[in-house]
């Protein structure tokens, strides 16, 4: 995915589920479909069992290249509403059609570039992300886990793959980044595959003309009506401490009103 803005990019990469994972569902859906062959099976096997051989010589690589265990996001995962229309009641340049003459094509060559690594590499899409080293140090410092990281990245032919490549035209800056997957993502959460698995285009359909039926099976609209309580429930408290500190101050007055009172009843 290529997204462009005025003078800034991103190039990333969609994550994909562990190996074995991705085969069992594959092996699934061939059984659902009545189409479970010796072939499939053996695929998958195959599948499986690459993925444990790399594991043992890439998981120390993983973990220093990228934070353990994690399953890469994807363009989505770091939105917490359904895709909408983005066309309708913004500017040229909020709409992204306004972009500085070099920077599509910046963007375009490190997606070509992105791909051929991605599939020069053994474990392709299930290559881990590669990060700044200071962020791959503060991860994972030990000389055994830097030296598998250099076994790993020296089997890739065109080196070590990027989850993401963020730029900047206005200081001519680039860097590589890594996001991990959303549970409650729009795009590729499990229920929201599961759902398109099991539909097609029908749940495709439906979300086009009602993409609110993302955030309820999601989740998202759940944590919007959370986060709305709470921003309330705040405020009433801020609230309750302002009229507390009113009181107080109106309290005083009164108070020096009554001894002045009985100050001039004494005499």
């Amino acid at each position: 995915t290529a997204a462009l803005g005025f003078d800034n990019f991103v190039v990333m990469r969609h994550g994909l589920p562990p190996p074995e994972t991705a085969a069992a569902t594959s092996a699934a859906e061939a059984a659902s479909a009545g189409v479970l062959t010796a072939a499939v099976v053996a695929n998958a096997e195959n599948v499986t069992q690459a993925g444990a051989a790399m594991s043992g010589s890439v998981s120390s690589s993983s973990r220093s290249s990228s934070p353990s265990s994690m399953q890469l996001g994807c363009y989505f995962c770091n939105d917490v509403v359904a895709p909408l229309n983005s066309t309708i009641d913004r500017t040229l340049d909020q709409q992204c059609t306004v972009a500085r003459p070099g920077l599509a094509s910046i963007a375009g060559a490190l997606s070509v570039e992105l791909l051929a690594a991605l599939l020069q590499h053994p474990l392709q899409g299930h290559a881990p992300a590669l990060l700044p080293s200071s962020a791959a140090a503060a991860g994972d410092s030990s000389s055994a886990a830097a030296t598998s990281a250099a076994t790993a990245n020296a089997a890739a032919a065109l080196g070590p793959v990027p989850h993401m490549v963020r730029g900047q035209l206005s200081g001519f800056s680039q860097t590589c980044m890594a996001g991990q997957a959303f549970s409650q993502c729009t795009a590729c959460s499990p229920s929201v595959l599961q759902r398109y698995r099991s539909e097609g285009w029908g749940f495709v359909r439906q979300v086009l003309q009602e993409p609110s039926v993302l955030e309820a099976m999601t989740g998202l609209a759940e944590l919007h009506r959370q986060a709305a309580a709470m921003t309330l429930l705040c405020s009433d408290d801020n609230e309750s401490e302002g009229l507390g500190d009113e009181t107080v101050s109106e309290r005083k007055p009164q108070q020096a009103t009554a001894a002045e009172d009985q100050d001039w009843t004494e005499l």
